[in-house]
């Protein structure tokens, strides 16, 4: 019995690392494809190109995430459980693909009919009062019916599983943009904004479609009153999780803002750029936690021995991997900040430090944080979310209040741990769950390390900086790679290919 509990726990490690180590490639091709044609793109239409369909994107992000309802993360969890369920018949999955697929599509339909009647107001909100670009914005609302069915075929492919699928349409969509952007940027110049963000978002729905009906026709029924009810659940879960999502970039725009009103331009840059560097290395990471971890979680979610050992594998992994990474990401930065900005970007240099740190408290606070999700119960997500956020805003604000930039970065360290703290708290009242012991000693060894890591870096400079600071990163990365290959067979299975 003990050697097939130890099986099943190898067999679940491997699985979490492998596809983090799928979608965390997929992620980091994608993020260096985005690079390159954002360098082309700049070239090709300028700073004023660049603005015009920043705005464009803004708005349509706007009115697509209204008008989706949440139901492309909400369905990922109905398909999951449905598929769990016909493991001897497949009639409930048919069902809730039929649900998810016609629901997407009605949104969609709706979510381009108001972009197209509210095109005039659009153009005047977004160019100060013009409304010259109407025509502009009512040709561009066939991007969110687009990206609205999509993102319903982008929910079925997370929920039954297809992941090789996902992780080969996401590439496919960035090298069909890159394919399409340049060449009609290169022959219309900025005319060519309004169709490069329509064939990208048709190329997208079509690459999407494609490889999810390969193995689920399409098939929808509009007119259903039985879909038109199924469906209600799907949108109560999906809405809670899109009016966290509002909080959340409710608290990020006040925090510019009141950098932008009681510091300066400058200020507003460095925070922002330093927390989208620290969100390029998270992604490495935790891209795979919504796209596998939560399918999975969704569909065990009434056994709770199973879903703590579920999360309990997930946070074991996330730290073991995340902490190398951010050791190596802190160390570094002095260099990779004027490689990817410009060497006046320096002083973000401790706010970014802080922001990568942080990420230690959220590897351990994720995937317990998807439990409420899981089971339904979006509205304890609300009030997770809002809690952290109102608290994160407010300390980021008295923060930089009272300690500039500095304390800013500090302010996110302490928010990251409130939200671990916060979560704990929660899911042990609500859910009964109670991280397992593994999960406290990775923790301390690599908190230990990731202090140690900050102390001696702020203390040390020149040669010493660099000596001390690869030592703890061969240090950071051995631990974790020693506690890797003693609980996965997918280490033991390399080390063993190399001996051969």
């Amino acid at each position: 019995m003990k050697e097939e509990t130890q099986k099943e726990s190898q067999s679940g490690y491997d699985r979490i690392i492998k596809y983090t180590g799928v979608f965390g490639g997929v992620q980091m091709l994608t993020n260096l494809i985005t690079l390159v044609k954002g360098k082309l793109v700049a070239w090709l239409i300028g700073p004023s190109g660049m603005g015009i369909a920043n705005v464009f994107n803004r708005a349509l992000d706007l009115v697509g995430k209204t008008t989706d309802l949440g139901i492309s993360f909400s369905a990922v969890k109905t398909i999951a459980e449905s598929k769990e369920e016909s493991a001897s018949s497949d009639v409930r999955l048919k069902d809730s693909l039929l649900v998810v697929r016609s629901w997407s599509l009605w949104l969609g339909i709706i979510g381009t009919i108001v972009t197209f009647l509210l095109a005039p107001l659009f153009s005047r909100w977004s160019f100060e009062g013009d409304y010259s670009y109407t025509l502009s914005f009512r040709l561009l609302s066939l991007v969110v019916g687009f990206t609205a069915v999509a993102n319903g075929e982008r929910a079925i492919m997370k929920g039954t599983h297809l992941l090789k699928q996902l992780a080969a349409n996401q590439m496919w969509i960035v090298l069909a943009t890159l394919i399409i952007a340049i060449p009609v940027y290169f022959w219309l110049g900025l005319v060519g904004i309004v169709p490069v963000l329509v064939l990208t978002a048709l190329s997208s729905m079509l690459l999407t479609c494609f490889f999810s009906c390969k193995v689920y026709p399409y098939k929808v029924n509009l007119f259903s009153r039985k879909v038109f009810q199924d469906g209600t659940y799907i949108v109560r879960l999906g809405v809670n999780y899109t009016i966290a999502g509002f909080f959340g970039s409710g608290a990020l725009f006040l925090i510019s803002a009141y950098l932008m009103d009681h510091g300066s331009a400058e200020d507003v840059g460095y925070y922002s750029n330093a927390v989208i560097l620290a969100s390029y290395l998270s992604m490495l990471v935790f891209s795979a936690v919504e796209t596998d971890f939560f399918p999975r979680l969704s569909a065990v979610n009434n056994d709770a021995k199973t879903s703590a050992r579920l999360v309990d594998q997930q946070t074991e992994v996330l730290v073991l991997l995340v902490c190398p990474l951010i050791v190596a990401f802190v160390i570094f930065l002095p260099i990779i900040i004027p490689l990817l900005l410009r060497r006046d970007f320096m002083p973000m240099l401790e706010v970014t430090q802080w922001a990568a740190l942080a990420l230690f408290f959220t590897a351990l606070t994720r995937p317990m944080s998807f439990m409420s999700l899981s089971k339904g119960d979006s509205f304890t997500y609300l009030l997770q979310e809002l809690f952290y956020d109102l608290f994160m805003g407010a300390s980021v604000v008295l923060g930089y209040r009272y300690g500039g930039l500095h304390l800013a970065g500090i302010a996110l360290f302490v928010s990251a741990v409130f939200d671990w703290l916060l979560n704990t708290l929660i899911t042990r009242v609500r859910y009964g769950y109670k991280a397992n012991g593994r999960v406290f000693l990775f923790a301390l060894l690599h908190a230990g390390l990731l202090a140690g890591t900050m102390c001696l870096l702020k203390m040390l400079h020149g040669w010493p900086y660099w000596i001390a600071g690869l030592a703890l990163l061969l240090l950071t990365a051995g631990v974790s790679i020693y506690y890797l290959y003693k609980e996965t067979n997918f280490l033991q299975h390399l080390v063993q290919k190399w001996k051969k």
